[in-house]
Parts: structure tokens; C-alpha cells; sequence
């Protein structure tokens, strides 16, 4: 019998914190640090990820400035809602959302 591997797309225990691919992103890492993330992500799918997200999303590092608030445009809020839904098995708000892309 065939069976598949699971394969989970989370940080596990050898994983660099978020606060160190952060600096790695911003390049506020030291040259050895810097070279042992660099290998992390060559395996790590979810680091790599996060790293890019950093990229694209820069990091407020000025507490003042992160206390201020951000309003998250509507279509990302139903669409964040959705997919945490779908954990709890209620796919009605994803299908709904999909339908609404689709006849749009």
C-alpha cells in the first residue's frame, strides 16, 4: 500500500526565532549568524517564507509606531476569517468569498 508523507509546513524547535529572520532580513545580523540562517533556509520552507514575507512587509520596529492602529482592508479580513474557519471544518464564508471572486 501507498502511503503519503505528511509534510508540515510550521517552524519546529531547531528553527531561528521570528525576531532573527527578522534582523537576517534587515541585515542586522552578524556575518556567522547570518551564514547559519542563510543555511536554515536552504531547508526550511516555512523560514524561507517568513523571511520573504519580511521582505515584502517590512517590520515596524519603533514601539510607538506599532502601537498605532491598522485597519485591515475588508476582502483580507473575510478572506483570514475563511481559512481560519476552514480549521473548525465550516467552509461556508471560503465558499462564499470564492464565489463572489469567481462571478467578479
Amino acid at each position: 500500500m501507498f502511503r503519503l508523507k505528511m509534510i508540515t509546513f510550521c517552524k519546529s524547535a531547531r528553527c531561528p526565532s521570528s525576531e532573527k529572520l527578522l534582523h537576517f532580513e534587515s541585515g542586522k545580523i552578524s556575518a556567522g549568524n547570518s551564514k547559519e540562517i542563510r543555511a536554515h533556509l536552504t531547508d526550511c520552507e516555512f523560514c524561507a517564507a517568513e523571511v520573504e514575507f519580511y521582505a515584502h512587509y517590512p517590520q515596524i520596529e519603533d514601539e510607538s509606531a506599532a502601537s498605532a492602529k491598522v485597519e485591515i482592508p475588508l476582502p483580507l479580513y473575510e478572506l483570514a476569517s475563511a481559512l481560519l474557519s476552514n480549521k473548525h471544518k465550516d467552509f461556508s464564508l471560503l465558499d462564499r468569498l470564492l464565489c463572489e471572486t469567481v462571478e467578479t
